[in-house]
């Protein structure tokens, strides 16, 4: 039987406090592609009768490492204590425990706020930003974005900027080794480990879930039909996909950091295209690691990969495949298995316009090209 190992560590004072953990929980990323990131927080209920959380030197901002697989290298999740919270169970010590609340990077982001912050990258903004974060480093990019708006005297939290990256260039960011690290849209297609594979039944080569849900045509979160994007100091653009004119519009607004309003204009129209298929789907699925045959394509999923391939069959229908992108991650950790829900968004949206490729392509995929 499959079992992940998990390790829990205070990286500051270099504390492993997993002997003394109950369970845990953690979550990362976002439900859809068009949210924002809106920071990852992980939980740990711990025995406390022995003033163990004392003995971990756990305590407000202390930087705890909650490692898979007990490799050191592989870490899930990097986050910074943001309180604790006690249960002394009066009268029973015995029974005494604590849970322990972390933040992670995009949290601390939330909470920092730039006051006239000169940013002059073009390209590699996120790496910039990462720089200026007091606990610097936490956010990678490794590869040129599009354009984006420098400024001057930038005013306000930065993972508000950072979301603005994100909304102005199209990419995503990925658990990497419990870092955050930033792809751009024009390099998705480079980074895919294609032999990463969610289905029905366990194998070496399969990753099985033991829930599944299909979701069609939420307006505004899965289904966007028109987009009003609005790049900084710069006019409105708005887009609208002909579906409009049959089912009336189901429109979102995005604010940018476009450097004209003709980027403006394409963001706007990708969105509106690329999302305005009423049967494209996004999933939620449950993972259980005892479930599996190996584990080392999924604890890739949870520290370093974002995209694989799912085969589901509809009821009353037949055996489909398609390329998913990881948006969002949670995990449940107990004494004896681990749960973990994945967010899966269609890859529609991260699809560049080739019209022949296994992954990338966009015919018999993509309603872009029908």
């Amino acid at each position: 039987m499959a079992k992940l190992t998990w390790t829990l560590v205070n990286d500051d004072a270099s504390i492993d406090f997993t002997s003394s953990v109950k369970y845990f929980t953690y979550n990362q990323g976002r439900r859809s592609v068009l949210d924002n990131y809106g920071g990852g927080t992980a939980t740990i209920t711990m025995r406390n009768n022995n003033n163990q959380v004392a003995g971990a030197f756990l305590a407000y901002r202390q930087k705890v490492v909650i490692k898979v697989d007990g490799a050191i290298t592989w870490n899930g999740f990097r986050g910074w204590v943001q309180g604790i919270e006690y249960n002394d169970t009066p009268g029973n010590a015995n029974d005494a425990t604590a849970t322990i609340t972390l933040g992670d990077a995009w949290v601390l982001a939330g909470q920092q706020i730039a006051t006239s912050q000169v940013l002059t990258s073009n390209t590699f903004q996120v790496g910039e930003i990462a720089a200026l974060q007091f606990y610097s480093g936490q956010f990678l990019q490794n590869y040129a974005s599009s354009s984006i708006r420098g400024s001057l005297g930038y005013a306000g939290d930065y993972a508000t900027r950072l979301n603005q990256i994100v909304a102005s260039d199209r990419g995503k960011f990925n658990n990497t080794n419990g870092n955050h690290a930033y792809i751009p849209f024009d390099e998705i297609s480079n980074l895919i480990e294609t032999s990463l594979s969610f289905g029905r039944t366990a194998s070496a080569t399969v990753m099985a879930y033991q829930s599944f849900d299909r979701v069609k045509a939420i307006g505004n979160q899965t289904y966007v039909n028109s987009a009003q994007v609005t790049p900084e100091s710069l006019a409105t653009q708005t887009a609208t996909n002909a579906q409009a004119l049959g089912v009336g519009t189901s429109t979102i607004t995005v604010a940018t950091l476009n450097t004209t309003v003709t980027d403006g204009m394409n963001t706007a129209t990708w969105i509106a295209n690329s999302m305005a298929d009423s049967d494209q789907q996004s999933f939620a699925i449950t993972c259980t690691d005892i479930a599996q045959v190996g584990l080392g394509d999924i604890t890739a999923m949870l520290t370093t990969e974002s995209f694989a391939e799912i085969s589901y069959t509809p009821p009353g229908g037949v055996s489909t495949t398609e390329w998913v992108s990881v948006e969002g991650v949670t995990v449940r950790g107990f004494i004896d298995h681990t749960e973990i829900d994945f967010d899966l968004a269609s890859f529609t949206y991260y699809r560049v316009f080739i019209l022949d490729d296994t992954v990338m392509g966009v015919l018999d995929y993509s309603r872009l090209g029908y």
